[in-house]
């Protein structure tokens, strides 16, 4: 039987609750919190809850959703996080696992209730009354964008309270740095926002395969091409060169992604998915919450989503290309089997904000924990391809940046971010520049 709502089977729908509400949180708002109202008070009645908003921000998250609880006497925030398979894959796992992270000196909200149930994962706190982290820089950012100039001093502000969760984060990460068993690094959930999305698993296809492999590309220009066609040529992106295709970086992400690869792994506790988010802006400093994906897990890997998703990944091009209408400036074409394009899209040209964020991810937290596993003789001769590998993967995997919701310039310019991330140019490209300047201090 299928059920109406999700067009899921009706036994999977009613073992991934919490997929459900994210799914119609995405198509019908008021379903959506209906659902969400139903599953809390299904497993939460001491909550009281009487009536749910979600926030509409958080519907631009792929695999998540939050919002605020009314109950009769108080007020709390929530939020929802789902995976496809996350019913098999988490189940056993460290879900929401905040007090973790907080002996390890993550400055953490704490939930006032968890569900750890699988496929019905969500956590509750007291109410918020702050901006996340992705409010808060995205209003600067706004406001620079229109012509505006920064906000000095709010700016400031949100950079202070950057380097100061850096450095907890970075005490935290040198505290529980150790070598790991393959076998419990297979087991951190925290590749399951890399590898399981590269690789699937026989009852749950790879992203991979579902948003990209066999399907088209529509052009620019109006033609389209096959991805698996598109995956095989070299792109030339600005006038810079890059050495590899969508193909080698794929093939490449998968092999040093795999947490089989190596019998023993540096590992730290982390929190995995700090994006901004997970971050609350609360009396002038950053706390996180939803440790989702928190636990033991790949040193080399913990920090590239906040890496990512709060630098490189902007402004607007992944998470709301819609904005871009009007702006972006795109040509491309494909000549002798090279993809040639060239855009107006620079982060350090349109958002310098969030070069200053990655100066601090590189100064308080990479190069310290490079230079950690260096003297240790712990850091792989391919560190930096693995951390490349892992970037590419974040914007690769978390959207299908061929579908609908990408116009065809949109798409192209997302396609040639990812190669930017994944592959050396023959110039040096921003991500080179990061990479040079974590490189250990001998």
């Amino acid at each position: 039987m299928i059920n109406a709502l999700t067009g899921m089977p009706q036994q999977d729908a009613v073992k991934n609750k919490a997929l459900d509400v994210v799914r119609m949180a995405k198509t019908d708002h008021a379903r959506a919190e209906q659902l969400a109202l139903g599953l809390i008070n299904e497993l939460a009645p001491e909550l009281g809850a009487q009536s749910l908003a979600l926030n509409k921000d958080s519907v631009l998250s792929l695999n998540s959703v939050n919002g605020r609880i009314e109950s009769g006497k108080k007020k709390y925030f929530f939020k929802f996080h789902a995976e496809e398979g996350d019913v098999d894959t988490l189940k056993n796992s460290e879900y929401y696992n905040a007090e973790l992270l907080a002996k390890n000196g993550w400055p953490m909200v704490m939930p006032v209730f968890t569900s750890t149930k699988p496929g019905m994962q969500f956590v509750v706190y007291d109410y918020i009354n702050a901006p996340t982290a992705f409010a808060a820089y995205g209003g600067v950012e706004g406001r620079y964008l229109r012509g505006g100039g920064y906000q000095g001093e709010r700016l400031a502000a949100l950079l202070r309270a950057d380097e100061k969760l850096c450095r907890n984060i970075s005490e935290g990460y040198s505290k529980s740095l150790e070598l790991t068993d393959r076998a419990d690094i297979e087991d951190a959930s925290l590749n399951q926002l890399f590898y399981s999305r590269l690789a699937g698993a026989p009852e749950n296809p790879s992203r991979l395969e579902r948003y990209y492999q066999g399907q088209n590309v529509a052009l620019p220009n109006g033609e389209t091409i096959p991805f698996n066609e598109l995956a095989k040529m070299p792109w030339t992106i600005n006038g810079v060169q890059y050495e590899e295709t969508l193909e080698t970086i794929i093939a490449k992400a998968k092999d040093l992604l795999n947490p089989a690869k190596e019998e023993r792994t540096p590992s730290v506790v982390g929190h995995g998915d700090d994006h901004n988010g997970n971050k609350f802006f609360i009396d002038g400093e950053f706390k996180l919450y939803d440790p989702a994906f928190a636990g033991r897990q790949p040193a080399l890997l913990s920090f590239v989503k906040a890496t990512a998703h709060n630098t490189l990944l902007h402004p607007q091009w992944l998470y709301e290309p819609e904005r871009l209408e009007g702006k972006l400036e795109l040509n491309g074409a494909i000549r002798d089997g090279v993809v040639f394009i060239d855009h107006n899209w620079k982060t350090e040209e349109l958002s310098p904000m969030r070069l200053s964020i990655l100066d601090i991810y590189a100064k308080e937290v990479w190069q310290p924990l490079v230079t950690e596993m260096s003297k240790r003789g712990w850091l792989p001769d391919y560190w930096q391809e693995y951390i490349r590998a892992a970037l590419f993967s974040c914007p690769f995997l978390v959207q299908n940046l061929i579908g609908e919701k990408y116009a065809p310039a949109q798409s192209m310019l997302a396609l040639s971010k990812c190669v930017e991330l994944g592959s050396k140019g023959d110039t040096e490209t921003l991500v080179g520049k990061f990479l040079k300047s974590i490189e250990p201090k001998v």
